[in-house]
């Protein structure tokens, strides 16, 4: 087998080098080839290889994707393999992706293949894509405040502050106004945090959205009101404090084709922070063009 490795050299905690993950990968009889995905990456990929692996976060996996999206890194659709090396990695972790490094990359032999569905939204100044979710309130909120501060470099205390910095957000976010549709049917009102996902968890490790399928056609529109604020800022506090925390339950609705309006300007796709015109709509769907990734059968 031929793949081609795409290697964030920052991500995570951890020193992991060019020499020491082709090393790795290829004691399991797969012939590697590399591409460090600060650089022109694109220029350097091999038409020929099998598979692509993405080595890094969440914002490295949608970055390296969204090129294929775009269609600038050629038209083949290579099957993907993720090593999970960021912070939270929501992605790998709805794959299921997050045990011993040599037991995910021995598993990309046996080529067993999980469809994963692409969100689409229309209404931006240019079509936009997701894989983890895209969402207005207190999520969008938490990044711009993150984005203020000096983040340490251990992940897990990174999570920790992100974890501090959510809980000060749900006491103190004022719940707004949202116009939301799905699947034709209304269910507008006032929200703290309304998000289109298509992944378990969200932000610092969040599952909020347990039964997620990430290949079934649908997403989960997660709703966050007032009579929640409460039990979901305990169960905030409940994550930083103990190690043996439950998920939390919120209300979800699956849908195909969403529309979706924000008072508030903040709103996120994926980890990125964006502006959204107020008394704007949104319409969310599922690209007909869905991933495959490889993970174990």
């Amino acid at each position: 087998m031929k793949a081609h490795l795409l290697h964030n050299p920052k991500a995570g905690d951890k020193d992991h080098s060019e020499n020491e993950l082709i090393k790795q990968i290829s004691a399991h009889g797969i012939r590697c080839i590399y591409s460090n995905v600060k650089k022109e990456w694109v220029k350097e990929l091999t038409p020929d290889a099998d598979f692509i692996i993405i080595a890094g976060g969440d914002g490295t996996v949608r970055k390296v994707i969204l090129e294929f999206l775009n269609g600038k890194a050629r038209d083949k659709r290579y099957p993907i393999a993720l090593l999970p090396m960021g912070t939270a990695n929501n992605i790998s972790r709805s794959l299921h992706l997050m045990g011993d490094a040599d037991d995910i990359i021995e598993s990309w032999r046996r080529q067993h293949i999980q469809k994963f569905d692409i969100g689409r939204i229309a209404g931006f100044h240019e079509e936009m894509f997701f894989l983890e979710g895209f969402g207005f309130g207190i999520f969008p909120v938490l990044m711009a405040a993150m984005k203020q501060l000096e983040e340490p470099d251990e992940p897990e205390e990174k999570l920790k502050m992100a974890l501090e910095m959510l809980h000060d957000v749900v006491a103190d976010y004022t719940a707004q106004e949202c116009r939301l549709e799905i699947d034709g049917v209304d269910h507008s009102g006032k929200y703290l945090m309304v998000e289109v996902m298509n992944i378990r968890s969200i932000g610092p490790g969040l599952n909020l959205n347990a039964d997620a399928d990430v290949g079934d056609g649908e997403m989960e529109v997660i709703l966050l009101g007032e009579d929640k604020r409460k039990a979901f800022s305990a169960y905030i506090r409940d994550r930083i404090t103990s190690a043996a925390h439950k998920d939390y339950d919120l209300p979800v609705i699956k849908g195909k084709n969403i529309r979706i309006g924000w008072e508030d300007e903040h709103a996120h796709i994926d980890d990125e922070l964006i502006k959204a015109g107020q008394g704007k709509s949104y319409i969310v769907s599922i690209l007909k063009r869905e991933l495959n990734f490889l993970v174990p059968a």
